[in-house]
């Protein structure tokens, strides 16, 4: 054991909050530890209690890593164990997976064949990557979706495949053509990366895991460091974070496992429930705490998600109980289509509001698919109320902040090719295709980089001498901005903006659009000074670049925003509400149609309705609708059969026995009017008189914009709404006028082309 540290940081760790089970998580000291947090059981507690518990043990705090899953986690851990233990907080490591990873990574870089300066690519970047390389390959993108194959890559590499073993594992089972077309991209797509000194999100966890399974030395330098090793969500871990934590945890097996199989919803994304089903037989001499007691929700709450769970196989026993009190039953509410749903909600929740006096955070409504929120959105317009779609367009997806944010990426590190394609002609520098397609050949052909190449490009063979000269011009700039790197990250994006005119391509602009580019560049100068204060003695470009890589998990719900948020269940994970909705527990969408032909993915579609039932405090309706038109097609609904496993703690009710029921608007809504032109501008003047306020994205999602203006606003890369396909990303526009059509790659199906004035397709953002 280490030697104790100083007695300023002995205090004493509370135990008066804690129950006999949390107690017992807390005191428990060396050997592995399995705690079984039900939802709402204060599992987060546990941790820091155990961390500041460590602490005061003698356990030196810098040999104290605790791992989770999203950034929000991470610093909410953070701050409580520094409140618990201010002089030593700051030394326990506490970080998600991908940031603890990055961050070994820039040490062991060179290990793996990369520099310290690698940038982590994001999906945006990933798909630019591999449409490159399928345009070096000759492969048609028509018939070889780039997010398709690079869905595959991923696939792979949580399987920990390298594209040598996926190559021959392909040949060895005679796989499709397909296959050979991805093991042949994938072969190209790794070398890019590594040529490009990059990483992808998996790349972050795979070099470490192979690192650490390949070189014991350095897997027991890291055991050696990290004595005490705590993870958060451990149901959550997929096969490459399994292997690095078990990796740490051989010569001091001082692992502390927090979990619950019964909340385990991420298999899609590649997550091992068996991880934690298996824990004692990886450790035949682990400690088992179960926390049962949910400080959240009420007992009837709790007593209908229970005995749904209870219909899984793959679990492990826990009985939920709350001291709460019982309170109001869970409701299955039922509506005659999806008109009267979401038109019924919204009127429930405006009586709640006002019966109750309930702020509109009070209330979530959630669903199993994005699809399924459109209905809402525009009932919620129409109504009046204010509410959020968790998981938008996060700031730093945005277009102008993602140029930004390439520049300084190819400051630190001249190799990003992405970073280059993406800004060498923006603001435009008259650079054609054929200058750059010659300068990348060249630098494949001498293993330079594209920046390399664009220095020299009067030298290339092929570039025409108007694009030599741009080229050139470009690489000094960056060597200029390269040689204004070293002070704060403020002062080298006031350069950046200063020496590209970045911001003049909008400045002088009188459109809603540039001059919300205008703000965003601002508010980024905003970040980069927030950093820049909170880091005064380390405020490095790789340390922002790090922090911004790594920012696009799911924590972009703003609980204080004060609006209604809409959100899918796997969104719903980790947050609480004291008004929940679940949407729409029908056969075939909860659960969903993809997992009736396999009994463990009827598990998991329990398992996320248990998570959504659990999200509540107070109150809890579930939803179905007796016809509903989803996904291009109408007809009757089954009810889901969970419903019957939630049994007599769910009461059924009809939509028209509710106080706040307005029988003429429901019939009102059962006979929409032609959806013509004039009835739209009718409408949208309506809401004007009546001062409800309509942003350009709720006018094109109520369909009160006129197609005609709706093409223009169309980019590749910008994120988008489908009533039939939910969420989606443009990948490539062609055509003008009436013809102009877009391609589009949803997160459900293959890519999907449209004709963009009919395509009933609404942006949400711009990539």
């Amino acid at each position: 054991m280490s030697a104790s540290v100083p007695a300023v940081l002995s205090l004493p760790v509370p135990a008066t909050d804690l129950n006999a089970p949390q107690l017992a998580a807390v005191e428990h000291f060396e050997g592995p530890l399995l705690v079984l947090a039900g939802p709402g059981s204060g599992k987060t507690r546990v941790i820091t209690r155990r961390i500041a518990r460590l602490i005061e043990r003698g356990v030196d705090p810098w040999r104290i890593l605790a791992i989770t899953f999203t950034n929000k986690a991470a610093k909410e851990m953070e701050h409580r164990v520094q409140s618990l233990l201010p002089e030593a907080g700051g030394k326990v490591w506490v970080s998600t997976f991908h940031k603890m990873c990055a961050r070994l990574l820039r040490k062991y870089a060179q290990a793996v064949g990369l520099q310290p300066n690698f940038s982590i690519f994001d999906t945006a970047d990933q798909r630019q990557i591999m449409k490159g390389v399928c345009n070096e390959l000759e492969i048609d993108t028509a018939h070889y979706s780039p997010a398709g194959m690079l869905h595959r890559i991923s696939e792979a590499k949580q399987k920990m495949l390298t594209p040598e073993q996926f190559d021959l594992d392909v040949n060895e089972r005679g796989a499709s053509f397909n296959d050979l077309i991805i093991a042949k991209v994938y072969t190209r797509y790794q070398q890019q990366l590594m040529q490009s000194n990059a990483v992808d999100f998996d790349d972050l966890l795979v070099h470490i895991a192979r690192l650490l399974m390949e070189n014991d030395e350095i897997r027991s330098t890291l055991d050696n460091r990290f004595r005490f090793v705590l993870v958060d969500e451990y149901q959550d871990t997929n096969l490459v974070q399994y292997r690095i934590v078990q990796a740490l945890s051989q010569d001091y097996p001082n692992l502390c496992a927090t979990g619950d199989p019964d909340q385990s919803i991420y298999g899609w994304r590649g997550a091992q429930i068996e991880n934690i089903l298996r824990f004692e037989r990886d450790f035949p001499r682990a400690s088992i705490v179960r926390l049962e007691q949910n400080y959240r929700s009420t007992q009837a709450i709790l007593s209908g998600a229970g005995a749904l769970i209870s219909r899984n196989e793959r679990r492990k026993h826990k009985e939920l109980f709350s001291d709460i009190g019982e309170g109001h039953p869970p409701m299955l509410v039922t509506f005659q289509d999806q008109r009267e749903e979401a038109d019924g909600l919204a009127r429930m929740i405006l009586h709640l509001h006002k019966q109750e006096n309930r702020p509109w955070s009070d209330f979530a409504i959630t669903y199993r698919t994005n699809a399924l929120s459109r209905g809402l959105e525009l009932a919620f317009v129409r109504h009046g109320i204010p509410y959020q779609v968790a998981a938008g367009v996060a700031f730093y997806d945005r277009s102008e902040i993602k140029d930004l944010m390439a520049y300084l990426r190819l400051i630190h590190n001249p190799s990003d090719e992405a970073a280059f394609q993406r800004v060498v002609n923006t603001p435009p520098r008259g650079i054609g295709l054929k200058s750059l397609r010659k300068a990348r050949e060249w630098a494949n052909r001498n293993g330079s980089s594209s920046l390399e190449a664009a220095a020299v490009a009067d030298t290339i063979p092929g570039i025409p001498k108007k694009g030599a000269y741009c080229l050139k011009r470009f690489a000094t700039l960056m060597q200029e901005l390269t040689q204004s790197a070293g002070g704060g990250v403020t002062e080298l994006l006031r350069a950046v903006l200063t020496k590209t005119y970045y911001r003049e391509m909008f400045g002088n602009s009188s459109s809603d659009d540039d001059q919300q580019r205008v703000a965003n560049i601002d508010e980024m100068l905003t970040a980069t000074e927030q950093y820049d204060r909170l880091n005064p003695e380390d405020a490095s470009l790789e340390g922002f670049l790090e922090t911004a890589g790594l920012a696009a998990d799911v924590d972009s719900v703003d609980e204080a925003a004060g609006k209604v948020t809409l959100l899918t269940l796997h969104s719903a994970k980790g947050l609480e509400f004291p008004v929940v909705v679940v949407l729409a527990v029908e056969h075939n969408i909860l659960p969903h149609q993809r997992s009736m032909d396999q009994y463990e993915g009827i598990e998991e579609e329990r398992r996320l309705l248990f998570v959504g039932m659990t999200r509540a405090r107070e109150r809890l309706y579930l939803t179905r609708a007796e016809t509903r038109e989803f996904r291009g097609s109408r007809g009757t609904t089954i009810e889901s059969s969970f419903l019957r496993e939630i049994g007599p703690s769910l009461k059924y009710i009809d939509a028209r026995d509710l106080d706040f029921w307005d029988a003429s608007a429901a019939a009102a809504l059962r006979e929409p009017p032609p959806e013509t032109m004039s009835t739209r501008r009718a409408e949208a003047a309506r809401r004007a008189m009546n001062g409800i306020p309509l942003t350009t994205g709720a006018a094109l999602l109520a369909g009160t914009a006129e197609p005609a203006s709706i093409p223009q606003m169309f980019r590749p890369g910008m994120l988008v709404r489908h009533p039939r396909y939910g969420m989606g990303s443009i990948m490539s526009v062609s055509g003008e006028g009436k013809h102009r059509t877009l391609m589009v790659q949803f997160e459900d199906s293959e890519p999907v082309s449209f004709l963009a004035s009919k395509s009933h397709l609404q942006p949400v953002g711009r990539g």
